[in-house]
């Protein structure tokens, strides 16, 4: 029987596999199924040639494979391929009519969630009336929304199965531009009820379709013009609509409901309701449209004032001067003060305008409370809090090591290898069993495809040295020779790709296939020489403190063990662990220096930790010198280094001083405006002790890596961000989820280091305050907001950033008030102070009126109030220039009164 199968598919009869099928029984069909999924495994092999890649299978072979799967297989083993055997629907109907399987209804009906299928709506039909399918609603309204045509064949289609469309329609309905005339010619021909549909158009408001579906049902509603008594009748579902999620939805039920706010029966109770909601939303689009039709019913109504006014307080949840200004007036022309209304805006009072609140005298507080000054916190880099934990036995690291692979660029790859650096000697005839778990789980994760870097080295290690393990205990190991050979043979596979870097081997063997790579490959092959070796003496580069800091005191002491045991370091090593060391606290660091260490280890940590302002004694290691001056002092060029031979390698490198401005280039008519900042090209050059610096700033393939490598050199992220913004933040509004991905990361990394910014690290936030991301630009917020209240912002250097940024426009204004109003506006009186800083920067990096620039001066008009301040001098001369705009007049006018 599989030999006949094994012959049917190599010879490609595939005239034959149905009549082969045909005479085996249900059991014979059952045994067949791993011989079908071996062969189809065989067959779906990619296969490279020199300028492209195809299957091992034929297309007649591919043919034989799956319909002998649709013949064997339960549902579960044939998975949900909706594609391949029914592009021949002849087949397929020849299958079906003697071999139908008892699972094919549940399989088609499922068929709504995949991506594409070989069948249509017809084809549900045909099956349906041959009773193959018993068809679900939400499988003829999917499959509907994808078939436009032929809508009169059958009388079920438009008596039923057209409002099975509305209630479950496919995310490809709008797409599909047939149906808008469709729908409009059927309602004239009265073939589809109109009043139905509209009150369909109006329930998909509430269905959790996704926005362009919900926004076609909107169109729908709209183009089909209802009248005032349709509208009349539509109230509960319009009303219903407005507590939808999409905002599209809710500004054309708000559009429709002011066309019938006039009529005796408008439900202005059951609109109240909503109106709290509403008022709240975040889109100004509905506030602005509910506020407009709330005083329409004002207007045409009478009601009593305290329903609406009550519910009316909420706009002042929004801190757009438009909305609150709207909203005031509304409520001074129509709501007398009463007691409730009092107790309404009360608990908005913090939240009000200081230019609106004069509107409101009567109903406020005249006094607005003061704001609270939040004592300032320094920011420490390594206290007890974020202390990384410290494994304490051989058990410890076997159930740590599988942590570490799950998260390699984390803090667990570093505790991870300080504890097989302690602990990997200390194993027995029993403790030697945990290792095959994390053996096994090493080799299925470094026979992925897709690997972080560090797991493959990481994982490397865990292979080879349960190898040795296996070689001192043959008897409890026996299963990792099994596990390892299947590995191996996986990998024999991949290595006939040309772009395959090697995984499995020696470490010495790992591809490294950029500059990055090759200093962390070094430092894992120095790192296993000392497991096997069961040299004890610490790596110095593991962290300390979360997320990537070394104590100073723990780094004198892991020097101490080297110069007890008159070891060398190796020299990435060393570098590695400067690079990492928390400096803003070094007093007993420097103590523990002067008692502990001599030599060139004393006067580089004298040196290094600020003891002695000028390096002095014997330079032995250029490197060490290098990295410590750079990681001090990265602005400093000191002379005693001169000699070194380090001056091939580009000034922006040590200094972190890159050139960069913000360029109208009229390239991209979307984007005119590019951000420019110019990196120098480097190669790696031989010599006896590179910077472990060279490396990363090298040419890199790996820019996504590019916010773990951070963590390597956090007292100086220059570099790093450097690259971020010359790949990813050239435009203000790059789409793609890798490079949001990546900008992300990056914030986020920047974000947890917590060191005061250089002047890249300025560029950087400034530019993701104005980014499209909203994400992206909340966690900027969410850092300025920290390092205010740690007094390690310079807003004056930020300003100037975003001001330079958006005197071109490069992004829309909005994007950074919406920012401010949301997130930084009113949180302390020290952050308004800070505020007010910021602000001024940016106007005076201002020439000609923006757009938006209106709203920038709002806020600015605000804070300074907020602040019982006058606008710099500087800036009120722009002010008095920017009045003769006409947007710009009433504002500025505001400013020149003072």
């Amino acid at each position: 029987m599989k030999e006949r199968l094994y012959e049917i598919l190599n010879e490609e009869k595939i005239h034959e596999i149905i009549p082969f099928l045909k005479q085996l029984s249900m059991e014979e069909r059952k045994v067949l199924v791993p011989s079908i999924k071996k062969l189809d495994r065989e067959i779906s092999k990619i296969v490279m040639t020199k300028n492209s890649y195809h299957t091992a299978g034929s297309v007649n072979q591919h043919s034989i494979i799956d319909i002998a799967s649709f013949v064997c297989m339960d549902k579960k083993n044939f998975g949900k391929n909706y594609w391949s055997l029914f592009r021949n629907a002849e087949q397929t109907e020849q299958i079906l009519e003697w071999g139908c399987p008892e699972w094919f209804s549940d399989f088609i009906n499922e068929s709504v969630e995949a991506e594409f299928t070989a069948f249509n709506y017809r084809d549900i039909l045909g099956w349906t009336e041959k009773g193959y399918v018993q068809p679900k609603p939400e499988l003829l309204g999917h499959h509907l929304s994808n078939y436009p045509a032929d809508l009169d064949r059958h009388p079920e289609t438009l008596n039923t199965h057209f409002w099975y469309l509305c209630e479950y329609p496919s995310k490809s309905l709008p797409f599909r531009k047939e149906w808008f005339p469709i729908v409009q010619k059927l309602i004239a021909e009265k073939k589809i009820d109109r009043k139905r549909f509209l009150r369909e158009c109006l329930l998909a408001s509430n269905r959790n379709f996704n926005k362009n579906v919900t926004g076609w049902f909107m169109d729908a509603f709209t183009s089909l013009k209802p009248t005032e008594e349709e509208l009349s009748d539509l109230q509960d579902e319009l009303l219903a609509g407005l507590a939808s999620s999409q905002s599209k939805a809710v500004n054309t039920i708000l559009s429709h409901l002011k066309k019938i706010v006039g009529i005796p029966d408008f439900k202005n109770e059951e609109f109240s309701l909503h109106l709290p909601n509403l008022l709240g939303s975040e889109v100004k689009t509905v506030v602005v449209s509910s506020l407009m039709l709330t005083e329409k019913i004002f207007q045409k109504k009478k009601i009593d004032p305290e329903m609406l006014g009550m519910a009316l307080s909420t706009a002042f949840v929004s801190k757009d001067d438009g909305v609150q200004s709207k909203a005031a007036k509304i409520i001074l022309k129509y709501i007398p003060v009463s007691e409730n209304i009092i107790e309404a805006l009360s608990h908005y009072s913090d939240n009000i305008l200081t230019n609106v609140r004069p509107l409101l005298v009567k109903y406020i507080e005249e006094r607005q409370p003061k704001l609270e000054v939040i004592a300032s916190e320094k920011l420490s880099l390594a206290t007890e809090e974020n202390a990384v934990r410290v494994l304490q036995n051989f058990e410890d690291l076997m159930f740590y090591l599988p942590v570490a692979m799950d998260d390699p660029y984390s803090q667990h790859c570093d505790i991870a290898l300080t504890g097989f650096i302690r602990f990997a000697g200390d194993v027995d005839a029993q403790s030697v069993k945990l290792i095959e778990p994390v053996f096994l789980k090493a080799c299925k994760t470094i026979s992925k495809w897709e690997v972080p870097y560090l797991n493959v080295l990481l994982c490397n290690a865990i292979i080879n040295y349960g190898l040795s393990l296996l070689e001192q205990y043959p008897v409890q190991l026996k299963n990792l020779e099994r596990i390892y050979q299947k590995t191996k043979d996986e990998e024999a596979e991949r290595e006939s790709y040309s772009n395959y870097q090697k995984k499995l081997g020696p470490i010495e063997s790992v591809g490294a296939d950029c500059p990055a790579r090759q200093a962390f490959k070094e430092l894992a092959i120095y790192a296993f020489q000392k497991i096997k070796s069961g040299d004890k003496i610490p790596l110095l580069f593991p962290i300390t403190h979360a997320p990537c800091w070394i104590s100073p005191v723990t780094l004198v002491e892991r020097l101490e063990s080297y110069q007890n045991a008159d070891a060398e370091p190796h020299h990435l090593d060393i570098q590695l662990a400067l690079q990492r060391c928390a400096l803003d606290n070094t007093a007993e660091a420097i103590a523990e220096v002067e008692k502990r260490l001599k030599g060139e280890y004393k006067e580089l940590m004298l040196f290094f930790l600020g003891k002695n302002a000028k390096p002095e004694g014997n330079f032995k290691h250029p490197s060490w010198w290098m990295t410590a001056g750079i990681t001090r002092s990265p602005e400093t060029v000191f002379e005693e280094f001169t000699g070194f031979g380090y001056d091939t390698i580009p000034a922006e490198f040590f200094s972190g001083d890159y050139k960069w401005k913000t360029i109208d280039t009229r390239k991209n008519s979307y984007y005119p405006v590019e951000l420019n900042i110019v990196i120098p090209k480097y190669h790696l050059e031989k010599r006896k002790e590179p910077l472990f610096m060279e490396y990363f700033v090298a040419e890199q393939k790996e820019l996504s890596e590019i916010p773990a490598l951070m963590l390597c050199f956090p007292n100086t992220p220059a570099n790093a961000l450097a690259k971020v913004i010359k790949h990813c933040l050239f435009y203000s509004g790059i789409a793609e989820v890798y490079e949001r991905g990546l900008v992300l990361n990056t914030a986020n990394t920047l974000y947890q280091i917590k060191k005061p910014l250089d002047e890249i690290g300025y560029l950087f936030l400034g530019t993701i305050f104005m980014d499209s991301d909203k994400t992206i630009r909340g966690t900027a917020a969410e850092m300025w907001l920290e390092h205010v209240s740690g007094q390690i912002m310079d807003n004056a250097r930020l300003g100037r950033v975003i001001g330079m940024h958006e005197k071109l426009e490069w992004a829309p204004v909005k994007r950074f008030t919406d920012l401010i109003q949301h997130h930084m506006l009113n949180v302390s009186k020290n952050h308004n102070i800070a505020l007010e800083e910021l602000i001024s920067n940016i106007l005076l990096q201002m020439e000609a009126p923006v757009t938006n620039l209106k709203k920038i001066l709002e806020i600015y008009h605000e804070v300074l109030a907020l602040n019982h301040s006058e606008a710099h001098h500087e800036v009120t001369k722009k002010i008095n220039t920017w009045k003769e705009n006409s947007s710009l007049k009433k504002i500025c006018n505001l400013f020149l009164k003072k």
